[in-house]
Protein backbone atom coordinates (compact mmCIF):
# COMPACT_ATOMS: atom_id res chain seq x y z
CA UNK A 1 0.00 0.00 0.00
CA UNK A 2 1.20 3.22 -0.84
CA UNK A 3 0.29 7.04 -1.15
CA UNK A 4 0.13 8.39 -4.62
CA UNK A 5 3.91 9.24 -6.03
CA UNK A 6 3.22 8.70 -10.32
CA UNK A 7 5.63 11.01 -11.84
CA UNK A 8 4.73 11.65 -15.28
CA UNK A 9 5.95 9.96 -18.34
CA UNK A 10 8.49 12.47 -20.12
CA UNK A 11 6.25 13.10 -22.67
CA UNK A 12 3.53 13.95 -20.22
CA UNK A 13 6.09 16.04 -18.54
CA UNK A 14 6.22 18.07 -22.26
CA UNK A 15 2.80 18.22 -22.11
CA UNK A 16 2.39 19.79 -18.96
CA UNK A 17 4.62 22.54 -18.97
CA UNK A 18 2.97 23.54 -22.26
CA UNK A 19 -0.16 23.80 -20.62
CA UNK A 20 1.41 25.32 -17.43
CA UNK A 21 2.77 28.05 -20.12
CA UNK A 22 -0.81 29.26 -21.29
CA UNK A 23 -3.14 28.33 -18.31
CA UNK A 24 -2.18 30.34 -14.68
CA UNK A 25 -2.82 28.70 -12.85
CA UNK A 26 -3.47 25.08 -14.63
CA UNK A 27 -6.91 23.63 -14.58
CA UNK A 28 -7.13 21.21 -12.14
CA UNK A 29 -7.81 17.83 -13.65
CA UNK A 30 -5.98 18.14 -16.45
CA UNK A 31 -2.42 17.09 -17.80
CA UNK A 32 -2.77 13.43 -15.64
CA UNK A 33 0.42 11.46 -15.61
CA UNK A 34 -1.17 8.34 -16.97
CA UNK A 35 -0.58 7.27 -20.66
CA UNK A 36 -3.65 5.18 -21.37
CA UNK A 37 -2.18 2.99 -23.58
CA UNK A 38 -5.62 2.70 -25.69
CA UNK A 39 -4.23 -0.11 -28.50
CA UNK A 40 -3.84 -2.90 -25.34
CA UNK A 41 -7.51 -2.56 -24.13
CA UNK A 42 -8.33 -5.40 -26.57
CA UNK A 43 -5.54 -8.03 -24.98
CA UNK A 44 -7.17 -9.85 -22.57
CA UNK A 45 -4.15 -11.67 -21.45
CA UNK A 46 -2.11 -8.18 -21.52
CA UNK A 47 -4.98 -7.20 -18.85
CA UNK A 48 -3.99 -10.29 -16.53
CA UNK A 49 -0.53 -10.18 -16.27
CA UNK A 50 -0.48 -6.49 -15.63
CA UNK A 51 -3.19 -6.93 -12.84
CA UNK A 52 -1.05 -9.17 -11.26
CA UNK A 53 1.96 -8.07 -11.71
CA UNK A 54 4.24 -6.84 -9.08
CA UNK A 55 4.11 -3.24 -9.83
CA UNK A 56 -0.02 -2.79 -10.34
CA UNK A 57 -1.92 0.34 -7.85
CA UNK A 58 -5.25 0.15 -7.68
CA UNK A 59 -7.49 3.24 -6.95
CA UNK A 60 -10.37 1.86 -5.14
CA UNK A 61 -13.92 3.55 -5.56
CA UNK A 62 -16.79 3.07 -3.09
CA UNK A 63 -19.89 5.20 -3.45
CA UNK A 64 -17.73 7.64 -6.01
CA UNK A 65 -15.85 8.34 -3.16
CA UNK A 66 -11.79 7.72 -2.94
CA UNK A 67 -9.68 6.87 0.01
CA UNK A 68 -8.12 9.79 1.16
CA UNK A 69 -4.79 9.84 4.10
CA UNK A 70 -4.40 11.57 6.86
CA UNK A 71 -2.11 13.71 4.87
CA UNK A 72 -4.53 14.32 2.41
CA UNK A 73 -2.75 12.26 -0.01
CA UNK A 74 -4.66 9.31 -2.24
CA UNK A 75 -3.80 5.43 -0.96
CA UNK A 76 -3.00 3.45 -3.45
CA UNK A 77 -3.56 -0.36 -3.23
CA UNK A 78 -1.15 -3.19 -4.74
CA UNK A 79 -3.21 -5.98 -6.39
CA UNK A 80 -2.15 -8.30 -3.38
CA UNK A 81 -3.40 -5.58 -0.90
CA UNK A 82 -6.77 -5.60 -2.99
CA UNK A 83 -7.16 -8.84 -2.97
CA UNK A 84 -7.15 -9.50 0.89
CA UNK A 85 -10.34 -7.05 0.70
CA UNK A 86 -12.10 -8.14 -2.37
CA UNK A 87 -12.87 -11.38 -4.69
CA UNK A 88 -10.72 -9.48 -7.87
CA UNK A 89 -11.43 -11.94 -10.10
CA UNK A 90 -15.27 -10.61 -9.72
CA UNK A 91 -14.96 -7.31 -9.00
CA UNK A 92 -15.25 -4.38 -11.28
CA UNK A 93 -11.82 -3.44 -13.11
CA UNK A 94 -10.99 -0.97 -15.34
CA UNK A 95 -7.33 -0.13 -16.91
CA UNK A 96 -6.59 3.51 -16.50
CA UNK A 97 -2.69 3.26 -17.83
CA UNK A 98 0.36 3.39 -17.43
CA UNK A 99 3.10 5.25 -15.20
CA UNK A 100 6.31 5.31 -14.14
CA UNK A 101 5.96 1.39 -16.14
CA UNK A 102 3.81 0.68 -13.34
CA UNK A 103 -0.10 -0.54 -14.80
CA UNK A 104 -3.10 1.48 -12.91
CA UNK A 105 -6.68 0.13 -12.26
CA UNK A 106 -9.99 1.36 -10.73
CA UNK A 107 -11.41 -0.84 -8.59
CA UNK A 108 -14.83 -0.25 -8.19
CA UNK A 109 -16.70 -1.30 -5.04
CA UNK A 110 -20.50 -1.75 -4.76
CA UNK A 111 -22.29 1.02 -2.84
CA UNK A 112 -23.29 -0.09 1.08
CA UNK A 113 -24.29 1.90 4.40
CA UNK A 114 -20.56 0.59 5.75
CA UNK A 115 -17.63 0.98 3.87
CA UNK A 116 -14.93 -1.30 3.50
CA UNK A 117 -12.00 -1.76 5.97
CA UNK A 118 -8.64 -1.37 4.36
CA UNK A 119 -6.96 -1.77 7.74
CA UNK A 120 -4.71 1.48 7.23
CA UNK A 121 -5.81 4.91 8.71
CA UNK A 122 -7.75 6.28 5.77
CA UNK A 123 -11.20 7.12 4.86
CA UNK A 124 -13.31 7.52 1.82
CA UNK A 125 -13.89 11.09 0.77
CA UNK A 126 -16.03 12.85 -1.67
CA UNK A 127 -12.93 13.69 -4.62
CA UNK A 128 -15.31 17.40 -4.55
CA UNK A 129 -14.40 17.95 -0.63
CA UNK A 130 -10.51 17.41 -1.16
CA UNK A 131 -9.72 18.92 -4.70
CA UNK A 132 -8.11 21.92 -3.19
CA UNK A 133 -5.43 19.40 -0.74
CA UNK A 134 -4.37 16.84 -3.64
CA UNK A 135 -2.07 17.60 -6.01
CA UNK A 136 -2.24 18.08 -9.37
CA UNK A 137 -1.89 14.54 -11.29
CA UNK A 138 -3.55 12.53 -8.01
CA UNK A 139 -6.87 14.22 -8.51
CA UNK A 140 -6.51 14.07 -12.32
CA UNK A 141 -5.94 10.34 -11.65
CA UNK A 142 -8.78 9.96 -9.14
CA UNK A 143 -11.17 11.82 -11.74
CA UNK A 144 -10.49 9.71 -14.16
CA UNK A 145 -10.87 6.52 -12.30
CA UNK A 146 -14.19 8.01 -10.53
CA UNK A 147 -15.87 8.81 -13.98
CA UNK A 148 -15.34 5.00 -15.34
CA UNK A 149 -16.65 3.75 -11.81
CA UNK A 150 -19.83 5.42 -11.83
CA UNK A 151 -20.37 5.28 -15.86
CA UNK A 152 -19.84 1.30 -15.09
CA UNK A 153 -22.36 1.37 -12.39
CA UNK A 154 -24.68 3.21 -14.27
CA UNK A 155 -24.52 0.90 -17.35
CA UNK A 156 -24.63 -2.52 -16.10
CA UNK A 157 -28.12 -3.22 -18.14
CA UNK A 158 -28.28 -2.63 -21.63
CA UNK A 159 -30.36 0.45 -22.83
CA UNK A 160 -31.81 -0.95 -25.94
CA UNK A 161 -32.74 -4.30 -24.97
CA UNK A 162 -32.63 -4.44 -20.78
CA UNK A 163 -30.65 -7.36 -20.33
CA UNK A 164 -27.45 -7.49 -18.28
CA UNK A 165 -24.04 -6.23 -19.84
CA UNK A 166 -20.34 -7.32 -19.26
CA UNK A 167 -17.30 -5.49 -19.54
CA UNK A 168 -14.90 -5.75 -22.06
CA UNK A 169 -12.27 -3.54 -23.90
CA UNK A 170 -10.33 -3.69 -20.30
CA UNK A 171 -13.25 -1.81 -19.06
CA UNK A 172 -13.44 0.86 -21.21
CA UNK A 173 -17.23 -0.92 -23.46
CA UNK A 174 -19.72 -3.14 -22.32
CA UNK A 175 -21.39 -5.50 -24.22
CA UNK A 176 -24.94 -6.92 -23.83
CA UNK A 177 -24.75 -10.34 -23.44
CA UNK A 178 -28.14 -10.82 -25.20
CA UNK A 179 -26.92 -12.48 -28.34
CA UNK A 180 -29.89 -11.11 -29.98
CA UNK A 181 -28.53 -7.53 -29.13
CA UNK A 182 -25.10 -7.61 -28.22
CA UNK A 183 -25.15 -4.05 -28.45
CA UNK A 184 -21.42 -2.27 -27.53
CA UNK A 185 -21.74 0.70 -25.35
CA UNK A 186 -18.77 3.20 -24.64
CA UNK A 187 -18.44 5.40 -21.41
CA UNK A 188 -19.98 8.95 -22.07
CA UNK A 189 -18.83 12.59 -21.23
CA UNK A 190 -21.58 15.42 -21.43
CA UNK A 191 -20.37 18.49 -22.89
CA UNK A 192 -21.23 21.18 -21.24
CA UNK A 193 -20.18 25.44 -21.91
CA UNK A 194 -19.72 27.61 -19.59
CA UNK A 195 -18.76 31.21 -20.84
CA UNK A 196 -17.67 34.40 -19.16
CA UNK A 197 -19.62 37.34 -20.96
CA UNK A 198 -18.39 40.78 -21.12
CA UNK A 199 -19.23 44.26 -22.74
CA UNK A 200 -15.33 45.34 -22.78
CA UNK A 201 -15.26 46.53 -19.08
CA UNK A 202 -17.66 44.76 -17.16
CA UNK A 203 -18.38 40.81 -17.24
CA UNK A 204 -21.68 39.20 -16.53
CA UNK A 205 -21.89 36.75 -13.66
CA UNK A 206 -25.01 34.76 -12.31
CA UNK A 207 -25.74 32.57 -8.49
CA UNK A 208 -28.32 29.73 -8.60
CA UNK A 209 -29.92 28.99 -5.58
CA UNK A 210 -28.87 26.38 -3.99
CA UNK A 211 -25.08 27.48 -4.10
CA UNK A 212 -23.18 28.86 -1.32
CA UNK A 213 -23.80 32.47 0.07
CA UNK A 214 -22.54 35.37 -2.15
CA UNK A 215 -21.06 33.16 -4.86
CA UNK A 216 -21.56 34.02 -8.37
CA UNK A 217 -19.98 32.58 -11.57
CA UNK A 218 -19.63 32.41 -15.44
CA UNK A 219 -23.15 30.98 -17.64
CA UNK A 220 -22.96 27.44 -18.55
CA UNK A 221 -25.37 24.83 -19.53
CA UNK A 222 -25.08 21.43 -21.79
CA UNK A 223 -25.02 21.12 -25.30
CA UNK A 224 -27.91 19.91 -27.02
CA UNK A 225 -28.49 17.00 -29.82
CA UNK A 226 -27.87 18.93 -33.08
CA UNK A 227 -26.38 22.14 -31.88
CA UNK A 228 -22.62 23.62 -32.34
CA UNK A 229 -20.49 24.92 -29.44
CA UNK A 230 -20.87 28.41 -30.28
CA UNK A 231 -24.97 27.82 -30.63
CA UNK A 232 -25.02 26.27 -27.40
CA UNK A 233 -22.75 29.61 -26.31
CA UNK A 234 -25.70 32.15 -27.91
CA UNK A 235 -28.86 29.80 -26.15
CA UNK A 236 -27.68 29.46 -22.75
CA UNK A 237 -26.40 33.11 -22.67
CA UNK A 238 -30.01 34.23 -23.64
CA UNK A 239 -31.94 32.43 -21.94
CA UNK A 240 -30.43 32.37 -18.92
CA UNK A 241 -29.89 36.32 -18.83
CA UNK A 242 -31.83 37.81 -22.14
CA UNK A 243 -27.87 39.31 -23.24
CA UNK A 244 -27.66 38.88 -26.86
CA UNK A 245 -23.47 38.09 -27.70
CA UNK A 246 -21.87 38.22 -30.79
CA UNK A 247 -18.30 37.15 -30.89
CA UNK A 248 -17.72 33.67 -29.48
CA UNK A 249 -13.99 32.43 -28.18
CA UNK A 250 -12.78 29.26 -27.20
CA UNK A 251 -10.47 29.27 -24.42
CA UNK A 252 -9.87 26.12 -22.66
CA UNK A 253 -11.62 22.58 -20.98
CA UNK A 254 -11.79 20.56 -17.94
CA UNK A 255 -12.91 17.21 -17.60
CA UNK A 256 -16.26 17.17 -14.75
CA UNK A 257 -16.45 13.95 -13.51
CA UNK A 258 -19.72 15.18 -11.38
CA UNK A 259 -20.66 12.32 -12.54
CA UNK A 260 -19.38 12.58 -16.38
CA UNK A 261 -18.96 16.25 -17.78
CA UNK A 262 -16.22 18.18 -19.59
CA UNK A 263 -16.42 22.13 -19.09
CA UNK A 264 -15.93 23.78 -22.73
CA UNK A 265 -14.71 27.33 -21.66
CA UNK A 266 -15.72 30.45 -24.04
CA UNK A 267 -15.43 34.33 -23.67
CA UNK A 268 -18.14 36.30 -25.31
CA UNK A 269 -18.84 39.84 -26.25
CA UNK A 270 -22.12 41.53 -25.23
CA UNK A 271 -24.58 43.05 -28.04
CA UNK A 272 -26.92 44.10 -25.36
CA UNK A 273 -26.66 44.98 -21.49
CA UNK A 274 -30.32 44.77 -20.40
CA UNK A 275 -30.51 41.48 -17.81
CA UNK A 276 -34.37 39.53 -18.51
CA UNK A 277 -33.41 36.38 -16.62
CA UNK A 278 -35.85 33.81 -18.91
CA UNK A 279 -35.44 30.70 -16.56
CA UNK A 280 -35.53 29.85 -12.73
CA UNK A 281 -32.37 28.62 -13.07
CA UNK A 282 -30.79 31.91 -11.86
CA UNK A 283 -31.78 33.59 -8.88
CA UNK A 284 -29.87 36.74 -9.85
CA UNK A 285 -27.84 38.01 -12.36
CA UNK A 286 -25.31 41.41 -12.44
CA UNK A 287 -22.58 43.17 -14.22
CA UNK A 288 -19.69 43.60 -12.33
CA UNK A 289 -16.33 45.49 -13.12
CA UNK A 290 -12.72 44.42 -12.88
CA UNK A 291 -12.54 46.74 -9.44
CA UNK A 292 -15.72 45.33 -8.25
CA UNK A 293 -14.36 41.56 -8.66
CA UNK A 294 -11.24 42.50 -6.86
CA UNK A 295 -13.60 43.17 -3.84
CA UNK A 296 -15.19 39.63 -4.10
CA UNK A 297 -14.17 36.54 -1.18
CA UNK A 298 -12.75 33.18 -1.90
CA UNK A 299 -15.23 30.57 -1.72
CA UNK A 300 -15.08 29.40 1.77
CA UNK A 301 -14.23 32.75 2.87
CA UNK A 302 -16.44 33.83 6.38
CA UNK A 303 -16.62 37.44 5.06
CA UNK A 304 -19.63 38.56 4.07
CA UNK A 305 -20.65 39.72 0.73
CA UNK A 306 -19.78 38.60 -3.10
CA UNK A 307 -17.89 35.35 -3.62
CA UNK A 308 -15.95 33.91 -6.77
CA UNK A 309 -16.24 30.15 -7.71
CA UNK A 310 -13.97 27.50 -6.58
CA UNK A 311 -10.15 27.98 -7.37
CA UNK A 312 -10.21 24.33 -8.82
CA UNK A 313 -13.26 25.23 -11.40
CA UNK A 314 -12.79 26.42 -14.82
CA UNK A 315 -15.45 29.25 -14.16
CA UNK A 316 -12.48 30.98 -11.66
CA UNK A 317 -9.88 30.30 -14.48
CA UNK A 318 -12.39 32.39 -16.83
CA UNK A 319 -12.82 34.72 -14.68
CA UNK A 320 -9.48 35.75 -13.46
CA UNK A 321 -8.40 35.07 -16.92
CA UNK A 322 -10.26 37.99 -17.91
CA UNK A 323 -9.49 40.07 -14.64
CA UNK A 324 -6.04 40.22 -15.17
CA UNK A 325 -6.13 40.21 -18.99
Amino acid sequence: MLYYQATPTTAHKHQIMSLQKHSSPPLTFTAGPLDRDALARTNEKKFGTRLKSGKARIVIVWNQQHLISPNHRALILSYNEAARMIDLDTSLLVFLGIADEEPWFALGLPGSDTPPDVGKPAKFVMLNDVIALLPASEASTLAYARAMVIWHFNHLHCGRCGAATKISESGHSRICTNTACMYRSFPRTDPAVITLVTDGQRCLLGRQPEWPAGMYSTIAGFVEPGETLEETVRREVYEETGVMIDAVHYVASQPWPFPSSIMLGFRAKALSTAIRRGDDELEDCRWFARDEIDDFSDLGSTNIGFKLPGRHSIARFLIEDWRHG
